[in-house]
């Protein structure tokens, strides 16, 4: 097998890492496989070098018969658990200077405060709880800026560096819009700026969207039956809306998996470009072959990839979340495309989303349907659901109904005025 083959295999072994940095079993889904074992033995293991903490054996004493038992002392309050979005947000928070305090884990006061003031300063409500688009805005920009994207913006730092990256994923320029980032050794008054990477094939920012969609639902109220579809437009909404639940879902269900595997965003980004240039046929063929034809053809490339279902299974759950929380469509759509190949067709959904809304690819509402049936007959035969299993029935009964009222278009750039994409986001590939 070729060396490029092994990656998945590494990658995944980091990955399922995520069971056995737990201290003890955390809830556990239907779907995790080994996973699971890991968790429930790294438990089991836990309390045996542990047993004072598990309440097991260890310096236990019998005492007499009819010696008093004496009262054991109360039991310390237990200590809040670590959850790594929230070390990830305070990371960032201080990174653009909104001191968070250590990167812990736990959302506290001085967290919860620096939530706050960087939601003053972009200029939404300050309410100390990110919601998802402000969470891939910050998030975002600190990987944007981890990975020296900052340095094409001389002179600007901390939290102007937020206006830079907003600016960029609409594909507007920072510099020129501002007259800002001097070059070092310009003469005093002139500033220069610098050439940015030309961006072959723009994309819809998912993030974008889904703050124009939030936006709306907050005016209108949320599309939650199809009672509450009166039009086109409620129809255009509600298709908004559930890709970024589905969006959201998935980001989730990423760093679950991920969690205590100590993977860095580096290596994810190295990992998930191998997804990408997995399935890079199948996304260049999207506006020129049927949903049924590039399904089979997806089937076949990851039959061909050689390495174990379930790794790849995980690889690409991990990248889609990866992709949404970086606002990376290329990423998302491609890992939705693999899952699809492994035999998971709930996940053609996603594509669907993807192609109604430009999101990696060329916007294609014609298209998108056939995805979205493919991905509605899975479930009626009973597949099981790629999104939010316990809502799935309301879910494709909401989406049912908007496609059938104009629902497939809008999203993308319809939604979003501002969405015209991030300039890294690699798109074109050979």
């Amino acid at each position: 097998m070729e060396d490029i083959e092994m990656t998945p295999r590494a990658f995944l072994i980091a990955a399922t890492a995520t069971a056995l940095s737990l201290p003890a079993p955390a809830p556990l889904r239907a779907d995790t496989g080994d996973v699971v074992k890991l968790g429930i033995a790294a438990g089991a293991f836990f309390c045996m070098a542990n047993p004072g903490r598990c309440g097991l054996g260890g310096n236990r004493q019998t005492q007499p018969s009819g010696t008093p038992q004496r009262t054991a002392a109360p039991a310390p309050a237990p200590r809040a658990v670590a959850d790594p979005t929230v070390r990830t947000d305070q990371q960032a928070l201080n990174y653009f200077g909104y001191e968070a305090g250590g990167a812990d884990g736990v959302m506290g006061r001085n967290t919860r405060q620096a939530i706050s003031r960087y939601q003053t300063y972009m200029g939404y409500p300050a309410t100390g709880q990110l919601d998802l688009y402000q969470r891939q805005t910050l998030v975002g920009a600190y990987n944007w800026a981890q990975a020296g994207r900052g340095a094409a913006y001389p002179g600007i730092y901390g939290q102007e560096l937020l206006r830079a990256y907003q600016t960029e994923t609409r594909g507007g320029d920072y510099c020129r819009e501002t007259g800002r980032c001097p070059v070092q050794g310009a003469s005093a008054g002139q500033t220069t700026q610098p050439r940015l990477p030309e961006m072959p094939t723009p994309s819809a920012s998912m993030a974008n969207a889904c703050a124009s969609s939030q936006m709306v639902t907050n005016a209108s109220g949320p599309v939650l039956t199809p009672a509450g579809i009166t039009g086109p437009d409620r129809a255009r909404q509600a298709m908004d809306e559930q890709f970024c639940s589905a969006s959201s879902y998935a980001l989730s269900r990423s760093e679950n998996l991920l969690d205590g595997s100590g993977m860095t965003d580096q290596t994810l980004s190295e990992n998930c470009r191998w997804v990408v240039d997995r399935m890079a046929d199948q996304i260049g063929q999207l506006g020129s072959r049927s949903a049924v034809e590039l399904t089979e053809a997806a089937d076949r490339r990851v039959r061909d990839i050689g390495a174990d279902m379930r790794q790849i299974t995980d690889a690409a759950t991990v990248c889609l979340g990866y992709g949404y929380r970086t606002d990376d469509a290329r990423v998302a759509l491609a890992s939705a495309l693999m899952l699809v190949g492994t035999g998971a067709r709930p996940y053609a959904e996603l594509v669907g989303h993807h192609l109604r809304g430009g999101y990696g690819t060329a916007r294609n509402p014609d298209q998108a349907q056939g995805w979205y049936d493919i991905a509605f007959d899975a479930l009626d035969r009973g597949a099981d659901p790629a999104v939010r299993p316990s809502q799935s029935g309301e879910r494709v009964a909401v989406m049912r109904a908007a496609l059938r009222t104009g629902g497939l278009s809008g999203g993308g750039n319809a939604t979003s005025a501002t969405g015209t994409g991030m300039p890294n986001f690699n798109l074109q590939q050979n």
